[in-house]
């Protein structure tokens, strides 16, 4: 398996000889489709997790632009009390659960944990101390430099509430610390109010909290208007650039064609949104400033040709832009079955009860066996890609 040390970016360091050193962080863990899984007549959503003991872990990335290559230099699992913590599942029933089954590639039941996290942000504060944002909460967490959770923020619990309404796994994709030491997470698509916006909202949404006084405010962020419905939006990182202005990845199929955009985004003018519904219901359409966009840099235009694009970091020039991808472990899951040659993952259902794997298309049971296998070619690498704007941002 590839080092999954993609998911967020953070500069760490500019060498006198030129070598870049990053902060980046894994996200969960590897981990793939299921088979529909029913238990008790009810289906129920499930990932393949085949390293469950895996820590989300932040790591330290040395590039070297001379030699062309970047290594993974350091790694610091994240812990609870000196304990290390997994990407397993959230049990259901607890704020950030996805009411996901964590599962063996043998289909059995791997269990959740507590204080897992699904880790996609990643920031740096004054002290030094770590900044993360999560998917299943979504959750802000912070952590001190040995990886240690000092902080824990939640929907309804220092978050806003309405936070809770994410898509599962579409929870925080991104967060940065401004000048004045604020935090800004976004979320990652539109809110699901009561199963209904998901595909319609306007907007997705900023979140900003001062770690001093605990105080968290919103903004609207209006996703391009391309998708074949917005609920195909997805955001990537985001980094603060000063004075309330900000670099931030959207990403997904517009006009049938994958994009990976980068935005600056201003929230100098941009409208408080109350904790509720109403921004996704479109009851504030016309009534608010959104957050400003202007775009700064199309990756596809410039030879960029991976699905994510998800670490964001503006070096010290004001003009260097790093980028750096989630190749998902370089890992997807396969299946072996003799009935059916180049069967898919999700061509069959999983009767737990049974304990038998049946065809979609027939019913009928098979000898289906998952196991792993690499992922695309070109997603399979973890790659650094700097590029370097015309202008000082």
């Amino acid at each position: 398996m590839n080092p999954g040390y993609g998911s967020a970016l953070a500069l760490k360091e500019v060498k006198k000889d030129g070598t870049l050193e990053f902060y980046a962080i894994t996200d969960r863990g590897p981990n793939g489709d299921t088979p529909a899984y029913v238990q008790d007549g009810k289906k129920i959503s499930g990932k393949f997790f085949p390293t469950p003991d895996f820590t989300p872990s932040i790591g330290v990335i040395t590039v070297r632009p001379d030699k062309k290559r970047a290594d993974i230099t350091a790694s610091i699992p994240l812990k609870v009390n000196g304990k290390k913590i997994s990407g397993l599942p959230v049990p259901q029933g607890m704020t950030g659960s996805t009411n996901e089954i964590a599962l063996s590639l043998a289909m059995k039941d791997l269990g959740t944990d507590v204080h897992g996290l699904d880790t996609e942000g990643l920031a740096l504060d004054r002290d030094g101390n770590f900044w993360i944002s999560d998917e299943y909460g979504p959750f802000i967490i912070k952590a001190d430099k040995s990886g240690n959770i000092l902080e824990k923020y939640a929907p309804g619990q220092g978050l806003p509430s309405i936070l809770r309404c994410r898509v599962p796994n579409r929870g925080s994709e991104g967060i940065t610390v401004d000048e004045r030491g604020h935090i800004f997470a976004l979320i990652q698509s539109p809110l699901n109010i009561d199963g209904q916006t998901a595909k319609t909202a306007k907007y997705t949404r900023i979140v900003e909290l001062d770690p001093l006084t605990k105080e968290t405010r919103m903004y609207a962020y209006p996703v391009d208007t391309g998708y074949k419905n917005t609920g195909a939006a997805k955001l990537g990182d985001i980094t603060s650039i000063g004075n309330g202005q900000f670099l931030m990845i959207e990403q997904g199929k517009q006009h049938g064609k994958m994009q990976n955009l980068i935005y600056k985004v201003d929230l100098r003018q941009a409208s408080i949104i109350a904790d509720n519904g109403d921004l996704e219901y479109g009851r504030l359409d016309g009534k608010i400033k959104p957050a400003a966009k202007e775009l700064v840099l199309d990756l596809r235009a410039h030879g960029w040709d991976i699905e994510k694009a998800e670490g964001l970091a503006l070096l010290p020039d004001r003009r260097t832009i790093a980028v750096v991808n989630d190749n998902d472990f370089g890992i997807d899951v396969g299946v072996d079955d003799p009935a059916v040659p180049q069967a898919k993952v999700t061509d069959y259902t999983y009767q737990q009860d049974t304990g038998t794997t049946t065809y979609n298309k027939d019913k009928s049971v098979h000898q289906a066996r998952f196991y792993l296998e690499k992922n695309a070619p070109s997603e399979q690498e973890s790659q650094i890609w700097l590029f370097t704007l015309p202008e000082k941002l």
